[in-house]
């Protein structure tokens, strides 16, 4: 967030203004002097009233921007934890993402605290707090469902056991036939997809109990039958609940990414009435300048008609800086800002100064918005969007030059065994790790990005296939060879593999050429990973060989 901009505050009353003109004009123009300071003295008030809208428009609207274009940040990330519960495997998993949400909600709160809801802003406060609330209700009723659906998973998986467990004991002991057709029938009644599979099967094991034996009795089940067929902790049971909460997990769902996007909007609307409200602040701050000047000039013209000393100290002293200030201010608004002088130590020194500072802000705000769109957040590696840019820069300069240029498509071995295992945020210590490696290894002048979940790429300019393949090797080696620290000083080990391709005359643009990068590293999977594989000249990409 930005800070408060340092604003002298002027001085009280026209003792500086009285002291500094009364040394340059002669006694026969007291009276002169005392028309123009009164004249004067309304400028003064319009320029000191001009300062006070610049603050007003810093403290009550760019900061209050600022805040809601966190906030967006903050519902995003909010939005990003909903696929991550429906993953969730875990009660852990749960308990850890639950966490997440109460921070970021948290987070949230603070973010609207902070924000005036007086005025114009009433009504979005009323707004964002009942879609807040909505969506709070949405993901802790997400999250109640995603606890269930564990336990049903787990009561399922039990249930599965002992249907297998049936099985192998039958299997072993010659069981009766009876009992090994319920068991097959119970373990398929486990794999079903919907309600009207389970209503077969129940249909099927109540039909072969039911049906009697020679003597016209019914024929008996096992205890252990009788368990997994009969009540609601029978596997029936507990697999019809598990699909009908699935469908009520993908409502959930749906309904938690539409309070989301509500959110969204109600904050994206609350950003453009404060751009409305910092627009309107500096045309007030425009029209103030105006009327300043145009005092001024009124004050000139007086003078002018009396005494050309006067009416040229007033124009060194007062016009020219104003003018400066105005053409400054309009150029910013043009973006084109040009140099604002913060010289003199009154009013418009002041506002000389808070304007300069403020633009220095919006420059600083800009570039840092521009770096964020091409930084990759979680490893600070250039983003899909701009490696392509710089990459395609990069491919138009080596066909100019005639120079040699590779790429290397890598990809994490076994990722999604590491996210299911230890969770998203070893995942995440685990691609930071690599993408750090990656960049060590690599030359200033080496394009690399990360353009997926797990994978990475990277140009290497005026490198020949040998040099790439030596660095690729190099980049394997070094990742396998360290390890990720985890709780309870355990470690895990990484791997990586690459696959590299040259450009040649057959590649058309820089996609063609990451596409028979991918086939290498494709082919790389293929033969165990944790290796390095050359994209041949007449390789097709990955796409190709799959048809």
């Amino acid at each position: 967030m930005v800070a408060p901009l340092p604003v002298t505050a002027p001085p009280q009353g026209h003792a500086r203004l009285l002291g500094g003109v009364s040394g340059r004009l002669t006694a026969g123009l007291i009276g002169l002097l005392l028309l123009t300071a009164t004249v004067s003295g309304g400028a003064i008030y319009q320029m000191h009233r001009m300062t006070e809208s610049l603050d007003r428009l810093v403290a009550d609207n760019f900061e209050p921007l600022l805040d809601a274009q966190d906030l967006v940040q903050h519902v995003q990330i909010l939005v990003a934890l909903t696929p991550k519960l429906l993953n969730a495997r875990t009660s852990f998993e749960i308990d850890n993402l639950q966490l997440q949400t109460v921070d970021m909600f948290d987070m949230v709160n603070a973010g609207l605290a902070q924000i005036n809801w007086s005025g114009r802003l009433t009504s979005h406060g009323a707004t964002i707090a009942r879609q807040r609330d909505a969506l709070h209700a949405a993901i802790d009723q997400l999250i109640t469902l995603v606890r269930r659906q564990i336990q049903l998973r787990d009561d399922l998986a039990r249930a599965r056991h002992e249907v297998d467990a049936l099985l192998s004991a039958n299997r072993q002991t010659a069981g009766p036939a009876q009992d090994v057709a319920l068991a097959a029938i119970l373990y398929q009644a486990s794999l079903a997809t919907d309600l009207s599979d389970i209503e077969r099967s129940r249909k099927a094991v109540r039909a072969l109990l039911d049906h009697p034996t020679t003597d016209g009795t019914p024929r008996p089940a096992s205890p252990q039958i009788a368990t997994l067929t009969e009540g609601e902790a029978s596997l029936f049971s507990i697999r019809r609940r598990q699909i009908e909460l699935e469908q009520r997990l993908q409502g959930g769902a749906g309904n938690t990414n539409l309070r989301a996007n509500q959110l969204v909007y109600a904050v994206t609307s609350l950003s453009a009435d404060l751009r409305r409200l910092t627009s309107e602040a500096r045309d007030e701050g425009r029209r103030s300048v105006h009327r300043a000047t145009i005092r001024a000039t009124i004050v000139l013209l007086i003078a002018a008609a009396i005494d050309a000393a006067l009416v040229a100290y007033l124009r060194i002293s007062v016009l020219r800086r104003l003018v400066a200030l105005r053409d400054g201010v309009v150029s910013s608004a043009a973006g084109s800002p040009v140099p604002v002088a913060d010289n003199g130590a009154d009013e418009i020194g002041d506002l000389a100064r808070s304007l300069r500072h403020f633009i220095e802000q919006i420059g600083t705000k800009e570039e840092e918005l521009r770096r964020l769109a091409a930084t990759d957040v979680l490893t600070g590696l250039a983003n899909r969007r701009e490696f392509m840019s710089r990459g395609v820069d990069e491919i138009l300069r080596t066909r100019r030059y005639n120079r040699h240029v590779c790429v290397l498509m890598m990809d994490i071995d076994h990722f999604k065994k590491v996210n299911d295992t230890w969770g998203h945020a070893v995942g995440d210590d685990v691609i930071r790790q690599v993408a750090s490696t990656i960049r060590e290894i690599c030359r200033a002048v080496d394009v690399v990005g990360r353009i997926g979940g797990e994978e990475f790429a990277v140009l290497l300019s005026q490198t020949d296939t040998e040099g790439a393949l030596i660095v690729a090797e190099r980049m394997r080696e070094t990742v396998a060879g360290r390890t990720v620290s985890l709780a309870g000083g355990q470690t895990l080990g990484v791997s990586i593999s690459i696959g590299v391709a040259a450009m040649t005359q057959e590649d058309s643009d820089l996609s063609h050429l990451l596409a028979r990068a991918d086939a290498a590293l494709y082919e790389a999977k293929q033969h165990g990973r944790n290796c390095v594989r050359l994209a041949m000249a007449s390789d097709k990409p990955k796409e190709a060989l799959l048809s």
